[in-house]
């Protein structure tokens, strides 16, 4: 098995999808009978998933796979960002493969990250961590060709592209992927991302409409989207002129819509229970009852 066993999982980020909609059922990754490895070879070659519909969304370049450590331990994936920081990638299969472990999965990835910390320039990133990349899992790239330079000259490209020279590595970054997350590492993580570790955990959950088609849902869990990111932001209208100097009356200038308390339910961010109030106006209290 290799990791084209995730083919029929087809990656849906440009719709919606409820899991209140008729037909959509949560499954496991066990349950297509896909390894972690599987799973960690699909976002070697699709790390771009992992930010799906963020428009802020750094590049990254894919360095290294399964790389040890002295202490024998492997890190899944790790990449450099567009801002040259070294990102850790750790990756678990289905809830029950973080509970399996002696070590935190939150932990584990941190100890990979204070490793990563002794790199002092490319170079090294080169010799020691793409190198073995490269003749392991992307053999047809260097055949032929020098691998040293192949890989010292794409690390600098990318670094040079991006305008982040000089500064690589001066921090590292934590991705913890998983098709689900319990409380005790969230909490943990949470309270990592507050004391100024730049971590993410992404939940990356298979679902199944109608027993038909197959969709990997991907959230971004931790640190989640702030309610003013939900908001329209002030600034100068483009191509607009004055109303009586040709352009368009005020009445017909487009408006920015504001997020809805009904579109703020459906994300999540508000729920039955809660009290909303109206800025300035207090006597507008009220307690989300029903929203079907």
């Amino acid at each position: 098995m290799d990791g084209s066993k995730l083919i029929p999982i087809l990656v849906d980020s440009g719709k919606k999808i409820s899991l209140l909609e008729p037909g959509i059922e949560t499954r496991t990754f066990s349950s297509f009978e896909l390894r972690e490895d599987h799973v960690e070879s699909f976002l070697d070659g699709n790390l771009d998933i992992l930010f799906s519909g963020d428009d802020t969304a750094l590049s990254l370049l894919p360095v290294g796979r399964q790389v040890p450590n002295e202490f024998g331990g492997e890190c899944d994936l790790v990449a450099i960002d567009s801002e040259g920081c070294i990102v850790i990638i750790e990756i678990k299969r289905d809830p029950k493969d973080c509970k399996a472990r002696v070590e935190a999965f939150e932990m584990q990835a941190i100890r990979y990250a204070s490793s990563f910390a002794l790199l002092e320039s490319p170079l090294e990133l080169a010799d020691q961590v793409f190198v073995p990349y490269l003749l392991r899992y992307q053999q047809d790239k260097v055949a032929g060709i020098d691998v040293h330079d192949y890989a010292r000259n794409e690390i600098d490209r990318f670094l040079r592209t991006n305008g982040c020279l000089s500064s690589f590595n001066q921090k590292q970054k934590i991705i913890l992927v998983a098709s689900g997350f319990d409380p005790e590492a969230k909490s943990a993580c949470a309270w990592l991302v507050k004391n100024g570790i730049d971590l993410s955990c992404i939940q990356i959950t298979p679902l199944n409409h109608n027993n038909d088609q197959n969709f990997l849902l991907v959230e971004r869990i931790i640190p989640p989207p702030e309610l003013k990111d939900m908001f329209a932001k002030l600034g100068k209208r483009k191509n607009v002129r004055q109303a009586g100097n040709g352009g368009p009356s005020p009445d017909r200038i487009k408006r920015a819509k504001l997020t809805t308390t009904a579109e703020m339910i459906e994300q999540g961010l508000l729920c039955k229970g809660d009290t909303i109030i109206i800025k300035d106006k207090p006597e507008s209290e009220a307690i989300i009852d029903d929203y079907n």
